[in-house]
């Protein structure tokens, strides 16, 4: 099957669609699904890349960590559905009391609390 080019709403350029032919694709459509519903499952098939279904389950990961969300509960599918939506679709929005790793810096391990801003 010929590669799909959709025009990339995250990138705003041509790239690659998601291809529901493939396990990776077929995976991220059933988790826009999971998450978003069939709505939002169409509209990533017909615009997000694959390059930024990559981008997302990144994000996704970090959400999940910095809430603390059970993957199976519902709390969690409501906060990522928000947090997909503007990854995608709006400007990102801001996870509460984030800070992200100084450039070359680890950022902590389990149980390792984080370091102290430089003042």
């Amino acid at each position: 099957m010929a590669v799909r080019i959709i025009r990339c709403a995250k990138l705003g350029r041509e790239l690659p669609a998601i291809d529901p032919d493939t396990p990776k694709g077929n995976q991220a459509l059933k988790v826009a699904l999971l998450i978003g519903g069939r709505e939002m499952q169409t509209r990533v098939r017909d615009t997000v890349s694959a390059e930024a279904w990559d981008m997302w389950t990144d994000h996704m990961r970090m959400v999940m960590n910095e809430f603390r969300l059970d993957p199976m509960s519902d709390e969690a599918n409501r906060i990522l559905r928000h947090y997909m939506q503007e990854f995608f679709f709006g400007g990102e929005a801001a996870i509460p009391n984030y800070v992200p790793p100084a450039p070359g810096q680890a950022p902590p391990g389990p149980g390792q609390a984080p370091p102290a801003p430089k003042q």
